[in-house]
């Protein structure tokens, strides 16, 4: 599990590290400058380029520290140059320290005074290494540092950032125009959360972590952002024993489809099954031709409409009792009357079922404040994407996008669930603990992948995993059978089914027998 920091948290980690565990700033810049020259000489040897020549854009607080530092650790190696603003008055004691150490090495080191001197120079390197500013910067990068960057902006070279590229928020991930386009960024003790918020993914590239010597203990009590990797599966997912039935692995009941959107039902409980689930039953109104034999469907009474109609409420609840989790949602229409079904389900299914609400169930709940929420709980998640969320709350779509992390994290706690935002990247909070879902592509941007994503968490959560985990599990899993899609074939030619098919694949690699 990898830990994702705002700059208050790591902030405060760094001062954890150097008050309370002694691991001097002068420690950690060292050990920052050798881990990202290690990650940086492999980088140039995959890039496969002949006696590389290497610029480093340098500021004078502790981020020009580590390009110092980062300096004397690769000059041996490559062809240098180091390119600087700022002054030595206002560095820091190891920053300064690093920095008179390059210039006793006899390394090249250029001091950019103004525009004059900048227009000077020639940045036609094969990298271009960007240490100006750090976490500590924003979009409204200015100055010498602003015209660094438009110099740059245009040069064909390998550009690699050190912990931020200069000119994006490290918090909120909003850049400037001309943000330091990184085909890689170095950051220090873990990613900051602007790297993946808003223009953060388009300007960071790939995201590497220095390791600074620094435990995960000491991280963990500053971290209420984590992101799953592969290790965390096998930890998620339950053991299944030899001797064992279907009866051991969970019971999922999907309430879904209508007689205009059967294939929803279909993808969804199909997603189910195949995810672990030892049965799963659909109550739908019609069945679907590509539905697997091993769902067990019941056909319900319908609406005039087409869509589920309240007097199968009975059978559901009945059904309800031998689940061990519900999802309710996909393909089920706008009709009132199967809105009326789902919010009286929410109410009187049992508070010791976990309940999944997707797509047209969260039309069920629209309006804070009307009563319609009121019956949501922890072991309830609403999987809505951005417009959908932007219409429970009644705020502007926009709105929900460029805040996306507060708002489900603000929300989550106010409605007492938990919510997966569907979105770039995913944001998955029950108001207290929060995931990122860093993987997937743009291929999954298809009808249906939503529907395969709630079976695969309604399995999750009939398996005994608790919901936040259950969902950013899912969300994990079902993006990684996507990005395997994307590698075997194209994105373009994605489909809801090919996840399921892939989900199938993508399992082949952890050990959870």
């Amino acid at each position: 599990m990898q830990f994702i920091l705002t700059p208050a948290e790591m902030r405060k980690a760094d001062e954890t590290a150097i008050k309370e565990f002694h691991i001097s700033s002068q420690i950690l810049m060292e050990n920052a400058a050798r881990s990202s020259a290690e990650l940086i000489t492999e980088i140039l040897e995959d890039a496969i380029i002949a006696e590389p020549s290497i610029s480093i854009l340098c500021g004078s607080g502790n981020n020009g520290g580590d390009g110092f530092a980062l300096a004397r650790h690769l000059h041996d190696i490559f062809g240098v140059s180091v390119f600087w603003i700022g002054s030595e008055d206002k560095m820091s004691p190891e920053t300064l320290s690093n920095f008179k150490s390059i210039q006793k090495l006899g390394i090249s080191i250029n001091h950019i005074k103004n525009s004059d001197s900048l227009n000077s120079i020639d940045f036609n390197f094969d990298c271009i290494i960007d240490a100006l500013i750090g976490v500590g910067g924003a979009e409204n990068v200015q100055g010498l540092a602003l015209d660094i960057l438009q110099k740059v902006k245009n040069i064909d070279a390998l550009k690699i950032s050190i912990d931020i590229p200069t000119g994006l928020n490290s918090e909120t991930g909003f850049a400037h125009i001309d943000c330091f386009q990184a085909d890689y960024t170095i950051t220090m003790f873990s990613p900051k959360t602007g790297l993946y918020l808003n223009d953060g993914i388009f300007y960071s590239g790939e995201i590497l972590t220095a390791y600074l010597g620094v435990p995960d203990t000491i991280l963990e009590p500053n971290a209420n952002i984590f992101s799953l990797d592969e290790s965390d599966v096998n930890q998620l997912l339950p053991v299944r024993e030899r001797r064992s039935s279907k009866f051991d692995y969970g019971r999922v009941l999907v309430i879904a489809g209508s007689n205009l959107y059967p294939g929803a039902a279909a993808l969804c409980a199909n997603a189910a099954i195949t995810a672990g689930a030892g049965l799963v039953q659909l109550c739908t109104t019609t069945m679907h031709p590509s539905l697997l034999p091993e769902v067990i469907t019941h056909i319900v009474s319908s609406t005039f409409e087409g869509t589920i109609a309240g007097s199968a409420y009975d059978y559901i609840m009945n059904s309800s009792e031998k689940a061990n989790s519900i999802v309710i949602g996909p393909g089920l229409g706008e009709v009132e009357e199967t809105l009326n079904l789902v919010r009286k389900l929410i109410k009187d299914i049992s508070k010791e079922k976990s309940i999944l609400l997707d797509a047209d169930a969260l039309k069920a709940i629209n309006g804070i404040g009307t009563g319609h929420c009121s019956d949501l709980r922890k072991n309830i998640i609403l999987t809505p994407h951005t417009g959908e969320l932007s219409r429970i709350i009644n705020m502007d779509r926009l709105t929900v996008e460029n805040d996306s992390f507060n708002v489900t994290k603000s929300l989550a706690s106010k409605l007492n669930c938990t919510i997966l935002l569907k979105h770039v990247p995913s944001i998955i909070s029950d108001g207290n603990k929060t995931y990122f879902n860093i993987n997937g592509n743009p291929g999954m941007a298809t009808g249906g992948c939503g529907d395969v994503l709630s079976g695969i968490i309604g399995s999750f959560l009939a398996l005994g995993i608790q919901p936040l985990e259950s969902a950013a599990l899912g969300a994990y899993l079902h993006a990684e059978a996507g990005d395997l899609y994307a590698i075997e074939n194209s994105e373009l030619t994605l489909t809801a089914s090919d996840l399921i098919v892939n989900f199938k694949k993508i399992m082949k690699n952890y050990n959870i027998m």
